[in-house]
């Protein structure tokens, strides 16, 4: 374990979006060849203004590497991807030294991965400093809409999208993890789609106009402004909720991506 952790440390990030006042939302990626690859989703996030790439040393908390860049400039630097509703993928050229100086990972290239196969998964969780390196089994696999996913039967928590899923006696990558399920998975989508319901409700009522106001207050635009705090709040308690099952894509599409930029 600890050799796994010596040969892949160092190749994985934290992704950090920070506002004007501060951090937004964070994520985990990791080098492949010259390139940062991450989940789309962890890329689409509103409001950033800067986004620090960071990597740590073998004792997994002091800095090794760290770049901050400007929003613009760092979407700038994606060369290829896939929404969320699909590989959700992202493919990044970070045009920096010290990036160029970090070991890269390499990826597998078996299109089999096993049930039963012992993995390790990399990831900057909760939004702490720290790397982190969970081991598991891959407990399952599907294919939906043409997208191979892998489930885990291992950690997986906010802030570890993006991040590498290792075979544990290759130290190649597999995977890339990107979600989880808990058991309370559907109730919290069922609270989204009521909570966003709403909001359309409401704007459509602003839209129509003749309303009056409250010691100044549009009440419809002040109750717009707390459903949509509400349906930020959902999200980020259904990011944190204990996890209960893993998922990571199949690498293949990310290893394609990559070797139609060559």
């Amino acid at each position: 374990m600890l050799n796994l952790w010596q040969r892949c440390h160092a190749s994985v990030f934290s992704l950090t979006f920070e506002s004007d006042e501060g951090r937004i939302s964070s994520g985990t990626g990791f080098k492949v060849n010259d390139l940062l690859v991450t989940n789309n989703h962890v890329m689409q996030i509103q409001g950033a203004r800067r986004i620090v790439l960071r990597s740590v040393l073998q004792d997994s908390y002091t800095r090794n590497v760290e770049l901050s860049f400007g929003h613009p400039e760092f979407r700038s630097m994606l060369l290829d991807g896939d929404p969320e509703t699909g590989w959700d993928y992202a493919v990044l050229k970070v045009p920096h030294p010290a990036f160029a100086a970090v070991p890269a990972l390499q990826l597998d290239e078996s299109e089999d991965v096993q049930v039963g196969t012992q993995i390790a998964l990399f990831g900057f969780q909760f939004e702490q400093s720290n790397l982190s390196m969970h081991v598991g089994y891959v407990s399952s696999q599907f294919q939906r809409a043409d997208v191979r996913y892998i489930q885990l039967d291992s950690s997986v928590n906010q802030g570890n999208s993006g991040g590498p899923l290792i075979n544990f006696a290759s130290g190649r990558v597999i995977g890339m993890v990107t979600r989880k399920a808990t058991g309370l998975t559907q109730q919290f989508d069922d609270l989204h789609k009521a909570i966003r319901q709403n909001i359309d409700l409401l704007q459509a009522s602003q839209r129509s106009g003749a309303r009056g106001t409250v010691g100044g207050v549009d009440p419809v635009v002040a109750t717009i402004a707390i459903e949509v705090q509400m349906e930020r709040i959902a999200k980020e308690i259904a990011r944190s909720a204990n996890v209960g099952i893993g998922y990571a894509y199949h690498i293949k599409k990310v290893r394609d991506s990559i070797a139609n930029l060559s």
